[in-house]
This record gives structure tokens, sequence and C-alpha cells, in this order.
């Protein structure tokens, strides 16, 4: 059995939204009609504007990224090291791991979680984090 979603409908349902699943058992609606799978999450994150996710880990996903187009940047709060991507990269996030991010206009990431499911542990940015975050140098 094949099962597709077509580049129209993805590029449809991110018009207004920076991300979007693919894949996955989703709790949540989506714009776009998923492909059910309980043993993977895969998505899109897309950004027209500079943005900056607030800091966070997860409990037991790891996260597997695909740079599409643009930059993005990690700033690992444990260890206050900054990773820089840029298009074509490719890297993992382990479990545990405490990080903020920001990427510039045009950023396209395509994203691989696994195991599944919501185990995102939003943490509170200090004074630090909060001016790594608001430009890019």
């Amino acid at each position: 059995m094949f099962k597709m979603l077509s580049n129209e409908n993805i590029e449809k349902s991110l018009q207004g939204n920076t991300r979007q699943y693919l894949v996955g058992q989703l709790k949540l609606p989506q714009e776009l009609e998923h492909i059910d799978d309980q043993n993977i999450e895969i998505g899109i994150t897309d950004y027209n504007e500079y943005f900056i996710e607030q800091p966070h880990w997860h409990k037991v996903a790891y996260e597997y990224q695909y740079v599409i187009s643009g930059e993005t940047k990690y700033f690992n709060l444990t260890d206050n090291s900054e990773h820089y991507y840029k298009k074509g990269d490719f890297f993992r996030i382990d479990p545990h791991t405490t990080y903020a991010q920001k990427s510039v206009s045009g950023t396209r990431i395509l994203f691989i979680k696994t195991p599944p499911g919501n185990d995102k542990i939003s943490v509170k940015a200090n004074e630090g984090t909060t001016k790594w975050l608001i430009k890019w140098e």
C-alpha cells in the first residue's frame, strides 16, 4: 500500500502555520490530512519570518532534523554551547537536552521524532538566553 501527501496540500497547510505534521498518531487537529503512524512523527517547520522557540527539552524523544532551507541556531542551556545549522545539514538532538532555538526568515526544516508523543517540557528563559534569542548574530 502507498500513502501520499501532495506538495500542493503540504504547501497549503503551511500557509499561516509554522509547523505541520505529516506523519504520526496526532491528538491535535491538523490543517493537513496526515498519515497515521503510531511509531514515529514527521513534520515540517517553516519560518517565513525570524522565529524563536522558547527553551524546552524532551523526556524520551530523539529529534532528527534536516535543514531544507535557511539557517537555524540552537543554544544548549546545560553547557552554554551554540550550534549553527544551514541548508543541507542534518542533526540529532538527544532527550534531556535543554535548548532554545532561533531561525532566520526562510528557514524550513524536516523533523522526525521518535518515539512519538508530546513529551515536551517548557523551561523559563533566563536573562542571558532571552538576550540570545532576541537577535541573530
